[in-house]
């Protein structure tokens, strides 16, 4: 999420109006202060202290680079004379100085936070509780409904089974692995090992509200449903298929 797309102000559903009719697709251009370098088969094939970061309406950012700076099949980036974008998956491995970036080029203007809170959720799946807190911690990202972080031990013990093989990555928050619970598959994720700016949230449980099987209530209050590419199950099937099913592409990223 961020400048470009989900509910960011130039992506498929702006959160808030302009005081002007803006273009229905709109490319933005910037410098990007940092060394990008990328390796694919133990050799660096990007190098450059040059960037640009490229936004158009409805797509992650990509980086561009000048052509001198690549080893590697590229394509010319219209927005930048002279530079090139490399598709994600073209290489092993992308740094931006000395950290890996999974999954896709990282949005300056995408933000998370974590609050601790004592609001009261509760959990229910087709009908059921599941889950009971008092001590959520709130991760607040931009483009995405607020989530509920729960303790595991306020998930009733059996209620959820962790599901194998299904990994997917954030660029922000890191790698997430799911639970099923009975007639619910991959309905509920933790971060195991999340990235600094999700640290808080680490091996907490959230649940997907957005699902029909799912009831979320917040302080007596049932909440609506969102809609996000979450909403029901088909992005299961999207995702590659390797052998751990971890996400390489920029087409999606983790709840």
């Amino acid at each position: 999420m961020g400048l470009a797309v989900g509910t960011g102000p130039f992506g498929h559903r702006p959160s808030g109006p302009f005081d002007f009719d803006p273009p229905s697709h709109v490319t933005f251009v910037e410098e990007y202060p940092r060394h990008i370098r990328a390796v694919k088969d133990g050799a660096i094939v990007v190098d450059s202290d040059r960037v640009r970061l490229v936004y158009r309406t409805g797509s992650l950012p990509v980086y561009a680079f000048p052509s001198e700076d690549v080893t590697v099949a590229a394509q010319p980036e219209q927005a930048v004379p002279g530079y090139v974008t490399v598709p994600w998956n073209a290489v092993d491995t992308w740094l931006e100085e000395e950290e890996e970036v999974i999954v896709h080029a990282r949005d300056p203007y995408h933000r998370t936070d974590v609050h601790s809170s004592s609001r009261e959720v509760v959990i229910r799946i087709a009908g059921e509780e599941v889950a009971h807190s008092t001590t959520p911690r709130i991760l607040f990202e931009a483009g995405l409904p607020p989530r509920f972080y729960l303790a595991q031990d306020d998930v009733r013990r059996g209620a959820l089974t962790r599901r194998t093989g299904l990994v997917t990555g954030c660029a922000y928050k890191g790698y997430a692995s799911y639970f099923d619970a009975a007639g619910a598959d991959a309905i509920a994720w933790s971060y195991p090992e999340p990235l600094p700016e999700a640290e808080r949230v680490r091996d907490r449980i959230c649940f997907f509200q957005e699902r029909p099987e799912v009831e979320l209530t917040v302080d007596g209050s049932i909440q609506q449903a969102p809609t996000t590419p979450w909403s029901g199950t088909e992005w299961i099937e999207r995702l590659p298929r390797t052998a751990d099913r971890r996400m390489t592409s920029s087409a999606d990223q983790s709840p």
